[in-house]
């Protein structure tokens, strides 16, 4: 593959995540006013993860350590997300959502889920069936990648 095919793929990626980030990421449920957008992307990240500290949340979110503190910190105020020290290493910490931010994710999740649906509504049989198969592709190919680079 030529570099001018390989900058190519890289920017059919970024056009990508521009559209998924846009059509599916930036979906925000408006009637839950007490969090931003960014406090609910930072709880979604912290529900999908199993396990997560708050420099990986800063990674996830794009955004930086100190910004990624103050929204926790603000989660945290409102009753969301608990801070757990590591059991082997104190230095880690780790973030949990408490029952109240579970109880919020799952409510948000729900309501993001029928926007998304709705938007897809104008989408035919076929190509539900070929978006769903693009989606596994590129999620086993990332998948691949994320394992070259681990």
């Amino acid at each position: 593959m030529s570099e001018e095919d390989k900058k190519k793929v890289i920017q059919e990626i970024i056009s990508f995540y521009t559209a998924f980030e846009k059509e599916v990421l930036d979906v925000f449920p408006t009637d839950i006013l007490e969090i931003s957008p960014i406090l609910f992307r930072a709880l979604r990240e912290i529900y999908f993860s199993s396990d997560i500290t708050s420099s990986v949340l800063a990674k996830r979110l794009s955004i930086t350590v100190p910004n990624t503190s103050r929204c926790l910190k603000q989660l945290s105020d409102l009753g969301y997300v608990i801070k757990v020290k590591d059991k082997n290493d104190r230095r880690v910490t780790h973030i949990k959502l408490t029952d109240n931010g579970l109880e919020l994710v799952e409510k948000s999740t729900s309501l993001v889920d029928d926007l998304i649906l709705k938007k897809l509504s104008v989408l035919q049989l076929d190509e539900l069936v070929e978006l769903s198969e693009a989606f596994s592709t590129v999620t086993k190919l990332l998948n691949k990648i994320g394992t070259l680079t681990s």
